[in-house]
């Protein structure tokens, strides 16, 4: 174990100054809508906000304020709070930042565990070895080890929900229980024939909002050249999920900036796509163990939030799930940690006591 802070060198911060002020800015076509991408007005408002207001050392005190933080077998988490261990997994386009919210409304309820996905932002490894979802499940189950939990919960969504269902399904012994908002689901020509309106919306939704997963799961090396090199595209290629999938209140700027902040000083974001990459070319996948008729032993609570990517009918879900608690919020969507956590602490302070 390594003891780790946040501590982003002025160089990096100097550098980006200049890279902000070099921007070289396209055009877009007249009355541009949402439905061409991240607008032109709305990039330039937010780079400017970034270049001349935006403070990158108050969310360094931020991460660096919870109680344990540190680095073991290259996988970086911070730790805080008392009780069952907890374990919270983010995804793409996310990091630690997604939780540091929650965890102060958590922390007199559990010993909250936030883990960086392996190959992601702070456990990324410039020239290393790239994660699967297969790989990332088995490095944060070898934390918990480390860290002397035996038996653990775990609660996430997007990527950290297909971590956090491997997990229980390599260490059926070490998950006691999921705490899932995205389900990870993604075949829709095996469910039965009576939810076909829910096949055709995860259909539609592919086909106009997952432009995305196609090539980040097909090039991802061609695709990150552009993000590493400017701050603008890679600002406007995260700023777009942070505003389309979020609910009708969207998230502030800070959010945003802070989450860019991290993939920029790190230089993870090739890496980040990794797992598009491996589901594509043969990694495990939730569909398969729901399709050979397997069941998880983990009992799951699921929180389908309205404004979620997809909705995988509770009838999909109940094949290869013991779904112990099912809810469906008022409000919220993709991030629902950063756009509701008193929402989101609330069900997962029920989840932890239920688990004791």
């Amino acid at each position: 174990m390594t003891s780790f802070s946040v501590r982003i060198g002025d160089d990096v911060l100097e550098d980006l100054r200049r890279r902000l002020d070099a921007t070289r800015w396209p055009d877009e076509p007249p009355e541009a809508g949402p439905e061409h991408g991240f607008g032109l007005s709305a990039a330039r408002s937010l780079a400017a906000y970034w270049r001349d207001q935006y403070d990158w050392r108050a969310a360094e005190a931020v991460l660096n304020s919870f109680a344990e933080q540190a680095v073991v077998d290259g996988v970086h988490y911070f730790a805080d709070g008392d009780g069952p261990p907890l374990v919270l997994l983010h995804g793409w386009p996310s990091s630690v930042w997604e939780f540091v919210r929650l965890v102060p409304l958590l922390r007199s309820h559990a010993r909250v565990i936030v883990p960086s996905l392996p190959g992601y932002t702070f456990s990324f490894t410039p020239g290393g070895a790239r994660s699967s979802i297969v790989d990332c499940a088995d490095k944060v189950h070898g934390l918990m080890r480390s860290l002397g939990h035996e038996r653990y919960l775990v609660a996430g969504g997007d990527w950290g929900s297909s971590t956090a269902v491997r997990m229980a399904y390599a260490y059926p012994d070490a998950v006691q229980a999921l705490h899932l908002y995205m389900m990870p689901l993604r075949r829709p020509e095996t469910w039965p024939e009576y939810e076909r309106n829910s096949r055709a919306a995860l259909l539609a939704w592919s086909e106009e909002e997952g432009g995305y997963v196609h090539i980040q799961g097909t090039r991802p090396q061609t695709l990150a050249y552009g993000l590493a090199d400017s701050p603008v595209g890679l600002m406007s290629w995260i700023a777009e999920k942070f505003d389309r999938w979020t609910d009708s209140r969207g998230l502030p700027p800070d959010d945003v900036l802070t989450t860019t902040m991290i993939y920029w000083a790190t230089g993870c974001i090739g890496s980040s796509f990794w797992p598009y990459w491996a589901r594509r070319h043969g990694d495990w996948v939730l569909d398969d163990v729901a399709d050979a008729g397997d069941r998880l032993a983990a009992p799951l609570t699921f929180l389908d939030f309205p404004k979620e990517l997809v909705h995988v009918p509770r009838t999909v879900v109940e094949r290869v799930f013991d779904v112990e608690r099912w809810e469906a919020p008022s409000y919220g969507g993709h991030f629902p940690a950063l756009e509701t956590p008193d929402m989101l602490a609330d069900s997962l302070v029920r989840f932890v006591s239920v688990s004791r």
